[in-house]
């Protein structure tokens, strides 16, 4: 066997398996716990590819992952051997080593642009394949790359393995299939409450052996007491659950933060990710410990904190600091408290990342998605309750969302052992916890299904036939035959079929052959990709300055998070209230037919974005834009709207903007793209994903904007496939 990436390491017994495959030219499958070591073997394949002189591909589901990975990277095998493609970054894209996002390679796939010295791709997460947008990408990756090319799959513990890795054979040949389910920091789960009588903080084990602690049934409220606190209709009284009556006669109460961190930090607990499923829950149990004057830092922990803040806000002007509550946050961090969510500026979240890392965070509020994001793991986690919000009610965490989630406990090389911390509440029964403490049902579920965009695609590069094999080759389908046991079973040849039934009466297909309007499509990248292509072949962007032509993109980006009903209609120019007008006719029009061949239906526009991306185009400020908004929407249910959201939502807009900028037919539309998304491409939104990134991002200037644009779009010219 071929000397392992670090001599002073011995690898696992999992880790030497996947390695043993790597080196018989085989590729692999590796399921295994966060925080097990996975890396090691792509790091392993990555290096055996380097010495037989070819290239390797590191993916991953998203930019700050992949923003990660290419810091450790530069690290580990050196800067001028590591590059960097996402959306936010065009760093030496001819490196032997480039990390990207999956997205990005399954568009060079397609547009042919892969270099035939590959050898080996790494497709880190591959269990994102379950993911319902953006699932299927990883499926177009494994059956569209040469056959030649190594594959190492790497994934989170999933219990159907075997049925995987026997997809991954019938489509990629020998496959090596390697899982792990012990943790190599052995977790140990807990429940937590505090006694009422004395304030004791009370931490018991959650299992005992693989059964329930039968001492956790003391905590449970008794079920007819618990129901005397319940409506006629089975809900409690009032809006937030068992009245003030019930619970000051239980002899529990949920823990407060400052008390069982304390606790925690007594028992040498701490770091811990505590996971709260609500921004606001997060900002408000924060400044709770800052109103106690909790601190977790020593004086030089406490600078340390201020050498990282600086170095990453450099260049966020005065004003903005201002917006973001600069000071509060800094605040919070330089006494080892902070957030992390999506309503964060992308700045932030990179700097408490690395704070957190470096060890000068001591506990981060955090919702879900911390979870399946960047590598932070902590010796302890603490799940506040187990139910949450999913954007249309109440759910149940699953057991593969626990995992996920308490994956994060226990760092190796560091902790003998990981803490996962459920909090006492008077509606969570113990039976619960333990359930999913001990649950190893996480089974992995395609989201493969036929898009316009792929339909396109796959026409313009084959006949009918093998478009179709490929589609049914997808791991969709192949969990679909070993369920029916009907081995013809045509299920998604049927939906690529209605797929190709709406192109031919859009315009997008003549028969069986891409139109003009349909290699447009091919180039949209996009869940709203046919409709987008629409309203480009109908002119409706024609004649748009940059401000009015963000505005219309918006329009497909948006959405609100907000339930309940909507907020008052938004007061646009008549030209532009036409133009959404016509926007929505086209929406309506493809929902009506995806209705008739029972396809998914296209998201309906949302204009709630319009203003705010006019008013950051023409130049507004932070504070402006933001405020601006809230005005508008004063009489509206949560009427503010985060510095991340609106970063976010931008992002995107600025993404759709340089790909219409390549593909649109018409000069004066791709042009208008093009200086839109460098007017917006500025400030904290330019700032994303460029922390210490290892080159010389120091300026941020207009022209330096108008630098990253070109190069981005020369990216995607080189990726956007031309037609004869």
């Amino acid at each position: 066997m071929t000397s392992t990436p670090s001599n002073s390491f011995t690898p696992d017994a999992f880790q030497q398996e996947a390695m043993s495959h790597i080196d018989a030219g085989r590729s692999a499958l590796v399921c295994a716990p966060t925080g097990s070591g996975k890396t090691f073997v792509a790091e392993y394949a990555i290096e055996q590819a380097l010495a037989k002189g070819q290239r390797a591909f590191y993916t991953t589901p998203i930019k700050a992952l992949s923003n990660q990975k290419f810091r450790d990277f530069i690290e580990r095998f050196g800067t001028d051997r590591v590059g960097l493609l996402t959306g936010d970054n065009v760093i030496r894209g001819d490196a032997n080593i480039v990390v990207m996002t999956t997205e990005v390679l399954r568009n060079m796939l397609y547009a042919e642009r892969v270099d035939p010295n590959l050898g080996v791709v790494v497709l880190d997460e591959v269990h994102y394949l379950a993911d319902t947008y953006r699932g299927p990408v990883w499926e177009e990756v494994i059956l569209n790359l040469a056959s030649n090319v190594a594959l190492v799959c790497l994934s989170a513990t999933v219990s159907n393995f075997k049925e995987l890795g026997g997809w991954l054979k019938s489509v990629r040949g020998d496959v090596g299939v390697v899982t792990e389910h012990r943790r190599v920091v052995p977790l140990l789960n807990m429940y937590c409450a505090t006694r009422k009588a004395n304030r004791e903080i009370v931490l018991i084990e959650t299992l005992k052996g693989n059964n329930a602690n039968s001492e956790g049934l003391k905590f449970d409220v008794p079920p007819k007491l618990l129901m005397s606190g319940r409506n006629n209709r089975g809900g409690y009284r009032g809006r937030r659950g068992p009245s003030r009556e019930l619970l000051e006669r239980l002899p529990f109460r949920t823990p407060k933060a400052d008390s069982l961190l304390m606790e925690m930090q007594e028992r040498e607990l701490l770091p811990a990710i505590w996971f709260v499923f609500s921004r606001k829950g997060c900002e408000k149990e924060a400044q709770k410990l800052m109103d106690r004057r909790v601190s977790f830092n020593t004086p030089g922990q406490s600078e340390q904190v201020m050498s990282i803040v600086e170095a990453g806000l450099e260049q966020i002007s005065e004003t903005d600091r201002v917006t973001l509550d600069v000071d509060n946050w800094i605040d919070m961090l330089k006494v080892g408290i902070a957030v992390h969510h999506a309503g964060l500026v992308p700045v932030f979240k990179e700097i408490v990342e690395r704070c957190f890392i470096g060890g000068l965070i001591k506990v981060v509020f955090a919702t879900e998605t911390l979870a399946l994001g960047v590598n932070m793991p902590a010796r302890s986690v603490i799940i506040e309750k187990l139910k949450k919000y999913d954007g249309r009610s109440m759910v149940s965490l699953t057991p593969a969302e626990y995992a996920q989630m308490s994956g994060r406990a226990g760092r190796r090389g560091i902790d003998d052992q990981g803490h996962a911390i459920v909090l006492w509440s008077p509606t969570t029964r113990f039976h619960d916890v333990a359930s999913l403490a001990g649950s190893r049902s996480f089974r992995l579920e395609s989201a493969f299904r036929p898009t316009y965009n792929m339909a396109v695609t796959l026409l313009n590069r084959m006949p009918p036939e093998r478009a179709r094999d490929l589609i049914e080759r997808s791991f969709s389908q192949y969990q679909n035959r070993s369920t029916s046991g009907d081995s013809l079973s045509p299920r998604l040849s049927n939906l690529f079929d209605s797929v190709v039934a709406v192109l031919r009466q859009r315009g997008h297909l003549k028969g069986w052959d891409v139109t003009d309007s349909g290699n447009l499509l091919e180039g949209i990248y996009h869940e709203s990709d046919l409709v987008i292509t629409d309203a480009i072949t109908a002119g409706i962007f024609e004649g748009l300055e940059p401000v009015d032509l963000g505005a219309l993109l918006s329009c497909f980006i948006y959405e609100r998070r907000q339930a309940g009903p909507p907020p008052k209609p938004v007061s646009l120019s008549p030209e532009l209230a036409k133009r959404v007008k016509a926007i929505s006719t086209l929406v309506r029009e493809v929902r009506e037919l995806e209705r008739g061949e029972r396809l998914p239906l296209t998201k309906p526009v949302d204009d709630g974005f319009t203003l705010v991306i006019a008013d950051w185009v023409k130049g507004s400020d932070l504070e402006v834009v933001l405020a601006s908004h809230e005005h508008r929407n004063r009489n509206s249910r949560n009427s503010s709207m985060s510095p991340g959201e609106f970063v976010r939502n931008v992002k995107q807009i600025v993404d759709l903007a340089r790909r219409i900028a390549v593909v649109a037919p018409g000069a004066s539309v791709a042009e208008s793209a093009k200086q839109l998304a460098i007017a917006a491409n500025r400030g904290v939104v330019a700032l994303s994903g460029k922390l210490d990134m290892g080159t010389d991002n120091t300026n941020d200037g207009a022209a330096d904007n108008a630098d990253d644009i070109a190069l981005e779009l020369a990216l995607l010219e080189q990726l956007a496939t031309t037609h004869d």
